[in-house]
């Protein structure tokens, strides 16, 4: 990685990394549920290899800008940025496999809340389209490295690049404004939510799950199930059962039977502040 010779203008170059710091700060903090904070590589912008290893999520910007931009990080970060997604610590990663789909998708929650900074300079509705987790086809013209970290979460290191028709159309649209017109409008904090704000959430509809337990499978032996097969849990019968949100566990407690329907009655249950942690405003 060298100094490009294709650099966005200064201000903008500032702009964006600031904007995507931010954003992705947000973003692990909510899904790891600990402050995360954020330290940038590269005063300079900087060009980006596109090393096949390393898992990429592509975006075309909202109209008004062109060109692609890609995040990156490498496979060990891959399997942590996964595990944050399921809910998992970086423990629990650690065992399982790669999932470039998840990391686009934890990827495309930072986008989003780079866009809403973006958005008064660009058009009215923005919204970047995936493109894919493939390496990109084109040559970067220039990025920067961010590296983050929390209290339980090793350091990350994401890759930020994008190519020659984004440089020169957000130089276009962006120059000129400074960032601190462009700061991150943060989402709202379900922990510090007091009662005269709580009810605007109370009518949001979430889907709830009871799991019983987990199993991981390999893809042969899920070919091989049928009729009669068991598939044996990681909890024991005695265990209580967990009610999740979006993912979070909010409750424990023990299967019953009411009116010939199965349900839970409650006997172990998170703080209001964690169990308000499962809204994400997306």
């Amino acid at each position: 990685m060298t100094s490009t010779s294709t650099e966005l203008d200064s201000s903008v170059f500032k702009m964006l990394q600031e904007v995507w710091q931010s954003s992705l700060c947000q973003e692990l903090t909510q899904a790891a549920g600990e402050e995360f904070t954020a330290r940038l590589l590269d005063s300079k912008p900087i060009t980006i290899q596109h090393e096949a290893s390393r898992a990429w999520a592509l975006f075309s910007p909202p109209a008004g800008l062109m060109g692609e931009i890609g995040f990156s990080v490498s496979p060990s970060d891959a399997l942590v940025l996964s595990g944050l997604v399921l809910g998992k610590t970086p423990e629990e990663s650690a065992g399982m496999d790669r999932r470039d789909d998840l990391v686009a998708e934890f990827f495309r929650g930072v986008i989003e809340a780079a866009a809403s900074a973006l958005g008064p300079k660009t058009t009215e509705r923005v919204e970047f389209q995936s493109r894919g987790t493939e390496p990109p086809s084109w040559q970067a013209a220039s990025g920067f490295r961010l590296e983050v970290h929390g209290p339980n979460t090793p350091p990350l290191e994401v890759w930020i690049a994008w190519d020659e028709g984004f440089a020169q159309s957000a130089t276009q649209l962006l120059a000129g404004s400074s960032p601190e017109e462009s700061e991150v409008a943060p989402r709202p904090n379900p922990a510090s939510l007091g009662e005269d704000n709580i009810g605007l959430f109370l009518d949001i509809e979430l889907e709830a799950s009871l799991r019983f337990g987990e199993r991981e499978m390999m893809l042969r032996e899920i070919l091989n199930l049928n009729s009669g097969s068991i598939i044996e849990l990681n909890r024991r019968v005695n265990e209580p059962v967990e009610l999740l949100v979006r993912g979070k566990v909010v409750a424990k407690g023990e299967v019953v039977v009411v009116d010939g329907n199965y349900a839970l009655r409650v006997t172990q249950i998170v703080n209001q502040a964690d169990r308000m942690s499962s809204i994400r405003g997306r």
